[in-house]
């Protein structure tokens, strides 16, 4: 029965990957009217901050695991909220947790899996927080293209509305080729998320005119979907003027540098 189910899964996204394979890119719509920094946006700042002055984050941490669920629905409404408040919690928790213990990071694929970061009485992963909450419930390996059968009921209620292709140049995942660290608020993520796209897909593209080829990160191939696929990025890349508007050359992807790099704080 076990390997039925299995066969049937993978049959479905196989399904999926084929009839999306045409996704757009996945940005949000514009905000209407002003978005306030809250409570639990402050406790996600001052977690970075802290960080960042090397002082002890471990009362923050017991206040984060001590909120409740639904406090925290009601208290992040908004997607510009929510997307502030998971980035900071990301990125925070990254740093504080491979500060105390570096070999975490020697079996990579352990280490973003295991649940260690409690939220609200939650044990969540940084792929929960990644792929649940700020990529509202993408499977991991669907490469931007599959979403999550069954996504549990704490992920449904605290994950963002709308996808958005430009998180990932704000997630840092500990590695050198990872985005640096921003303290990220509600109220400015939006202009705080279109700088730090601009700054990384500059450092990280190149485009050769004569052999009609761009180069770019390899963070748009692993989650292509979100960038539309490679109609997406060579549209994204016009965008942020780093190839020609008239041009359409071929895609590639550098390599990652995944030295570890936890004091990478952006400037």
């Amino acid at each position: 029965m076990k390997n039925k189910n299995m066969k049937l899964y993978f049959a479905i996204i196989a399904l999926t990957l084929a009839s999306m394979s045409s996704c757009g890119i996945k940005r949000p719509s514009k905000v209407s009217g002003d978005v306030k920094e809250t409570n639990f946006n402050k406790l996600s700042q001052d977690l970075l901050l802290n960080l960042k002055a090397n002082k002890s984050v471990t009362a923050i941490q017991k206040q984060l695991a001590g909120l409740t669920e639904d406090e925290l629905e009601k208290g992040l409404p908004l997607d510009e909220q929510r997307k502030a408040f998971w980035l900071n919690i990301y990125n925070g928790y990254i740093i504080a947790i491979l500060k105390k213990d570096k070999s975490q990071f020697d079996d990579r694929t352990d280490f973003f899996g295991k649940k260690q970061i409690d939220i609200a009485g939650n044990l969540l992963s940084f792929d929960d927080i990644e792929n649940g909450m700020i990529r509202k419930s993408q499977f991991k390996f669907g490469l931007g293209y599959v979403g999550k059968l069954f996504p549990p009921s704490f992920e449904r209620h605290l994950r963002v509305d709308q996808r958005d292709f430009r998180i990932h140049f704000a997630i840092n995942c500990g590695a050198k080729s990872c985005p640096p660290v921003r303290v990220f608020y509600a109220k400015t993520v939006n202009n705080q998320l279109e700088n730090a796209t601009k700054v990384y897909l500059k450092r990280f593209t190149t485009y050769k005119k004569d052999a009609n080829v761009a180069e770019t990160s390899t963070l748009m191939s692993w989650f292509r979907g979100d960038f539309g696929g490679k109609g997406g990025t060579k549209k994204i890349l016009k965008e942020y003027q780093l190839i020609p508007v008239e041009s359409n050359p071929s895609i590639t992807y550098g390599s990652y540098d995944w030295t570890l790099d936890i004091d990478n704080f952006a400037e």
